[in-house]
């Protein structure tokens, strides 16, 4: 029997994942509350939601091809952000577009971009014809193209805003759950949203959750992109007032995320290829931050139930990506439990187990 809109659910987790499901229920008007585990150490405690950009991209730039589903993530994922912006009284303040312009590494690359666009190749659709007037403070001697449906969303603003509205209407609370733990009797459904906290009880259903772990700088010059955010091997991403996200890093298998002068030395190092040094050594550095993205072995989310506990499902494994296909994914799992739709293959966490 698919749920109904009397269930109580329990939501755990409250970073994207758990306010994207949140946002789910409070659609169908179902009643829920969202726990979280409060960690002051521990995977937990080293969320990437809480210092993510929030950039998103239809476009993976390694091979040059369109992110899998992506016209379906960016019509989900507009709506459901600008729909929390209502939601919120924050029209204007969650969902930025900033086209990102990729400077071509060699000309080899230049040729693969006008090939695309010259085959019709799917992912033509996402890319503009190739310039070389790029703005004055940038160097880009191979030229570059633009993907112009890009951007970013404030996902600090989201989180802190949307945990605020449960808080005040007494939804969110500061509480432990885990496998382990019976449901609390007041709760008829649990959707386990922790991230990198759920790691090990992922492990007890043959299911690896990787810590990805990630650095970004904050950083305050006066350099001028047109509103792009600039890609090469790292992305310089424009927020307003002078000022820039610089991302970001990736290594495996951390378990305790923080800072490091190597994270910062190689995002400073692989950026300034393509600023102008008159501009470059007068950078200065505000903050630089760090933290823990749940990634499947595939790249793509875990969404369904866990067979061996009575309505308890998974949303997690959101990863890079999490922005731009965490909506599309929490959407199917609310279709899945309220409507009984099958669950798309690539998603479900059965796919692991029919490779075994």
């Amino acid at each position: 029997m698919p749920s109904s809109s009397t269930d109580t659910f329990l939501i755990v987790g409250s970073g994207l994942s758990g306010i994207l499901m949140a946002w789910e229920l409070e659609k169908r008007g179902v009643d829920y509350e969202v726990w979280n585990s409060g960690a002051k150490s521990g995977p937990e405690s080293n969320s990437a939601t809480k210092v993510a950009a929030g950039m998103f991209n239809p476009v993976s730039f390694k091979r040059l091809v369109e992110v899998w589903n992506a016209q379906e993530h960016l019509n989900a994922m507009r709506e459901t952000y600008q729909s929390l912006e209502h939601f919120l009284n924050l029209q204007g303040e969650l969902f930025h577009i900033a086209p990102i312009m990729r400077v071509f590494p060699n000309s080899q690359y230049r040729d693969l971009w006008l090939k695309r666009l010259n085959d019709s190749h799917p992912v033509a659709g996402f890319l503009s014809e190739i310039s070389d007037e790029c703005p004055k403070d940038v160097i880009a001697p191979h030229g570059f193209g633009v993907v112009p449906e890009a951007g970013w969303v404030n996902l600090p603003l989201l989180i802190k805003s949307f945990r605020s509205n449960l808080e005040l209407r007494g939804k969110f609370f500061e509480k432990h759950w885990d496998f382990s733990t019976q449901m609390p009797l007041k709760f008829s459904h649990v959707i386990d949203c922790r991230g990198v906290g759920a790691t090990q009880d992922f492990a007890s259903l043959g299911l690896k959750i990787a810590s990805d772990h990630g650095e970004i700088l904050t950083i305050q010059s006066p350099i001028n992109t047109n509103g792009m955010c600039v890609n090469r091997v790292k992305w310089l991403l424009p927020r307003g007032n002078s000022t820039f996200k610089l991302g970001a890093t990736y290594k495996w298998n951390v378990t305790k995320s923080e800072p490091t002068e190597a994270g910062c030395s190689e995002l400073l190092l692989a950026l300034q290829p393509i600023i102008a040094p008159n501009v470059f050594n007068n950078f200065e550095i505000t903050d630089h931050v760090s933290g823990l993205r749940p990634a499947s072995s595939d790249r793509r989310p875990y969404a369904g139930p866990v067979n061996n506990l009575k309505n308890t499902y998974i949303l997690n494994g959101l990863g890079t990506r999490g922005v731009f296909v965490g909506p599309t994914t929490a959407s199917h799992l609310a279709h899945f439990i309220f409507d009984q739709t099958p669950l798309p293959a690539d998603i479900c966490p059965a796919r692991f187990k029919k490779k075994q």
